[in-house]
């Protein structure tokens, strides 16, 4: 006798990392995998094919009993039909027999929905990038999205990038030195002294992730009230927030979410930078953006969210977390 059991999967692709979500008709996750960045705009081909097999392989691994009838992506770069067709090209290398709805979008839809519980609204994502999408009926609008080389202002790059820049520039004497700033990040960086910064993020292997990485710092040097941190800090502020200025809220309220914002710190200081300009409807989602991905994978198989389902995806994604 074929099982009626019915399981989906939600990935949501970042700059940072990927997670990978199973979860059954009801809601429930029943596993996850994790593996480096996917953006195939700052990392090799291969090693993005190699991260997509090794997330299917784990989240498919146990599954002998039921059909796989939804995968949703959500990933930097899943608008692009070029970057659409790589992600499912390998996603059926590694599942030749699939048949079910497969969709590659946006990471702003798994973040979108992470919060609202819909493919519908308006969502700011600040993390290793940055973007804000409005998603309706109607269509979408993207404000920002263009990437480190001439864009992502406000993300964790631009603040670790301008971190270095300002260590730079006072070892240069063209600005008033901050030792304790200073001396935070050459020791994040694990250097002896500036100049030592050019082997440290020339020749590693993935400069990106690491000049994004540096953002945790500044963010807790300005927690400290360090005043260059703190300077850092409102510049991303005031760059995040033209995005919100520019792009239209659909459904009234803004989701908020990425790396950035799980800094309380960062977070609440956002807020309160939005209020100044007239925002307040604004919502942090307690789920991953993964979550959003799997809820995406339901919606879009024309299963419904309703309030039992939101239970257990919300109930099962905590307990997988601790």
């Amino acid at each position: 006798m074929q099982s009626n059991k019915q399981f989906y999967i939600g990935i949501d692709g970042g700059g940072t990392k990927t997670l990978g979500l199973l979860c059954n008709q009801n809601g429930v996750i029943l596993a996850k995998s994790t593996a480096g960045s996917t953006n195939l705009k700052s990392r090799a081909e291969h090693e993005v094919r190699s991260a997509i097999h090794h997330v299917i392989t784990e989240l498919t691994s146990g599954l002998k009993d039921g059909k796989l009838a939804g995968i949703f992506v959500s990933t930097a770069g899943g608008d692009r039909e070029e970057d659409q067709k790589r992600w499912k090209r390998w996603l059926r290398e590694r599942l030749p027999s699939f048949e079910g709805i497969l969709k590659v979008k946006n990471d702003a839809y798994g973040a979108l929905a992470s919060g609202t519980f819909s493919m519908e609204g308006t969502v700011l994502i600040a993390g290793t990038g940055s973007i804000a999408y409005s998603i309706d009926a109607n269509g979408s609008r993207r404000v920002g999205g263009w990437g480190y080389l001439f864009g992502d202002e406000g993300s964790g790059y631009d603040i670790g990038r301008k971190a270095l820049r300002t260590v730079a520039m006072m070892h240069d004497g063209r600005m008033m030195l901050d030792e304790a700033f200073c001396s935070n990040i050459l020791s994040f960086l694990q250097v002896n002294g500036a100049p030592e910064m050019i082997t440290a993020i020339y020749e590693d292997s993935y400069a990106r992730m690491k000049i994004a990485s540096v953002a945790e710092n500044v963010i807790e040097l300005a927690e400290r009230q360090n005043q260059t941190a703190l300077k850092l800090v409102q510049s991303a502020y005031e760059s995040l927030s033209e995005f919100v200025r520019a792009i239209e809220i659909r459904g009234r309220q803004l989701v908020i979410c990425g790396g950035l914002m799980q800094s309380p710190f960062f977070r609440n200081g956002f807020l309160e930078e939005l209020k100044t300009r007239g925002v307040s409807d604004v919502y942090y989602p307690n789920v991953s953006p993964a979550v959003g991905a799997c809820i995406c994978a339901l919606l879009s198989c024309g299963v419904p969210i309703a309030d039992e389902r939101k239970a257990n995806l919300m109930s099962s994604h905590h307990v997988m977390d601790g």
